[in-house]
């Protein structure tokens, strides 16, 4: 024995003073003859670690483990290091193995939460992190453990002044920095995220994490050229990362590079790996190109898309139903569940008129809003609320299929032929006469609604405009009519204060009226808004809306066309934000004429 612990130290001496290989080759020699040997077994395992063989690494400790499988420092290290491969699953099991033997130490606790973090588990990963920072409160990854939880919970605030405290114990912790850069994009605020990203690119230049945000950044802000420079050059830190390959797939998907996207698609449709970001970009590109029947056939695509089940909250209750066939049988029971916002599903309702001739036994969930609207304008009562069905498995047993309100397009509009040239919803009579005569005063002038905000999201800011960009639209001749849903009596007062007179109804509650709301529309005679369900409302009413969108309308497949129309509302006019606001709203005033 004492021989081998000689040869061992000899050994350990060569590889600390350079000699890696021949080192190697030795110890390997010794094994052969003691392959029992578990201190040399663990010597061995730290010099394939220190030489970064990993996998070799891993066949080693699980030998160990097999000759002694309560070995808690085998354990240890077996799954730390399936952690650097990213072997999550196999990491997991042994950090499992060390909490049944009671080895409950902060690192074993902090990496379990991460795993279940991982895993969205995340009720489970805060157990466990909060067992591990009460052991140790101020080690920096713990605590970023929690503060992406807190995010993940919407709790951006929260998950701020946790990377905060991170930054504090240790202002080189560039996790923490990107962390604050991506709270401050859920608070749209895209100029504070930049910066944060740029002090964890300014403390480690050589890392491609921070590059790739700022990237993000600018394709945010429509320079996806520029964006593209610098995904290269994270690119060149990190060739095998194939994020940064998506990211320039995404950025030339919104430059319209449609033969460089239709070869890269091709190029990677049959890997086993799939964006499905990057693939629904890609229909919207051939949406933008009328090519129908290919964009809606790849429009699933947002379903597989990790925001999707955030959006939409019973979509794990729905999944085994949805409908895979190229056709709908009419007669399965069938149920459409509504996604995303207000205004996509007055889109997609565009289509029900084709569902109901088509199939017999149909139930549609919706907006609670739109339930009068939609029974009213279809005359049947097929409309419930929102998870009436869908909250529970239970109830969705009882349908054959289930079809997201969205994916009716590859059915029903599979040609420009195919959408409604007419408008397909219906007011309230008794309402539309009761706003009619409360703007009759205003019938000798052009009575003009508008709307200047749209709330949803991060996109939701980057489409938003202030009140006070519109005040040349103001003059004698018109009355301008406010149709902006939300706490915007300030900026109301505020623009009237300065003698522009805006008229409000006080008594309607934009945001939850909806019958009010369609009944303002069709007593105006002209619409100016930014892109918000209002608009969407407009356009199935058949105003003349005049529609200013971001340069970035690749977000908003239906309103990207270089024509200014939009297949889907024929009375819609579509401008895009020039080089300054002041530019854009002289174009408005000229439509505005015109109409």
């Amino acid at each position: 024995m004492q021989k081998i612990n000689d040869k061992t130290i000899s050994i350990v001496e060569k590889f600390n003073a350079g000699d890696k290989e021949k080192a190697l080759k030795e110890i390997e020699f010794l094994l052969s003859s003691n392959e029992k040997n578990l201190d040399l077994l663990f010597v061995y395992t730290k010099m394939l670690i220190s030489v970064n063989q990993i996998d070799k690494a891993i066949s080693i400790l699980s030998k160990i483990l097999l000759l002694e499988p309560k070995n808690n420092l085998a354990i240890e290290m077996i799954y730390v290091n399936l952690l650097k491969v990213k072997k999550f699953e196999k990491a997991e099991h042994y950090i499992d193995k060390l909490l049944k033997l009671k080895n409950i130490k902060y690192g074993v606790l902090r990496d379990k939460a991460y795993l279940r973090y991982l895993r969205k588990d995340l009720k489970e990963s805060e157990i466990f992190i909060s067992k591990a920072l009460s052991l140790n409160p101020n080690e920096v990854f713990g605590l970023n453990i929690l503060g992406l939880l807190k995010m993940s919970s919407k709790k951006i605030f929260e998950s701020i002044k946790i990377f905060e405290k991170a930054i504090s114990l240790d202002k080189n912790y560039t996790d923490s920095y990107n962390n604050i850069g991506k709270c401050y994009i859920d608070l749209e605020n895209l100029n504070v995220a930049y910066l944060y990203f740029k002090k964890a690119y300014r403390i480690n230049p050589k890392i491609d994490l921070p590059i790739i945000n700022i990237a993000n950044i600018l394709s945010l802000k429509d320079k996806n050229k520029l964006a593209i420079k610098f995904l290269l050059k994270a690119k060149n830190l990190n060739p095998k990362n194939i994020i940064i390959d998506e990211n320039i797939a995404m950025c030339k998907c919104r430059l319209k590079d449609f033969k460089w996207v239709q070869n890269y698609y091709n190029s990677t449709k049959n890997k086993k790996h799939q964006n499905f970001d990057f693939i629904l970009g890609y229909s919207y590109l051939l949406l933008s190109k009328y090519k129908f029947d290919e964009g809606f056939k790849l429009f699933d695509a947002r379903l597989l898309t990790n925001k999707f089940p955030e959006k939409n909250v019973y979509h794990k209750n729905i999944l085994d139903k949805l409908i895979k066939e190229d056709e709908i049988n009419p007669d399965n029971k069938i149920l459409i569940v509504k996604e995303q916002g207000v205004g996509d599903e007055i889109l997609f309702s565009s289509m029900y008129y084709n569902l109901i001739n088509q199939c017999n036994n149909l139930s549609i969930e919706c907006d609670e809003r739109l339930i009068k609207i939609f029974k009213r304008t279809y005359k049947k009562n097929i409309f419930f609320k929102y998870g009436y069905f869908s909250s529970t498995k239970k109830n969705i047993k009882r349908f054959d299929k289930v079809i997201y309100a969205g994916s009716l397009t590859k059915y029903f509009r599979k040609n420009k032929s195919d959408f409604t040239k007419k408008p397909f919803l219906k007011s309230n009579i008794n309402i539309d006469n009761n706003i009619c005569e409360k703007l009759n005063k205003f019938n000798k002038t052009k009575k003009i609604g508008l709307s200047w905000k749209s709330v949803v999201n991060i996109y939701g800011g980057l489409k938003s405009l202030d009140l006070k960009n519109f005040e040349k639209i103001f003059n004698n001749d018109r009355t301008i009519i406010n149709l902006q849903y939300g706490d915007v009596n300030k900026e109301i007062n505020d623009l009237n204060s300065y003698g522009y007179k805006i008229y409000n109804f006080n008594e309607i509650d934009l945001f939850n009226d909806f019958d009010s709301v369609i009944s303002i529309l069709k007593n105006i005679d002209i619409f100016v808004t930014v892109s918000n369900s209002t608009a969407h409302f407009a356009g199935a009413l058949g105003v003349p809306t005049i529609l200013i969108c971001p340069k970035k309308s690749s977000t908003y497949y239906y309103w990207d066309y270089e024509n200014g129309k939009t297949p889907w509302y024929e009375s819609v006019s579509i401008i895009k934000l020039e080089s300054s606001i002041g530019k854009t709203i002289d174009l408005v005033n000229k439509m505005i004429d015109k109409i």
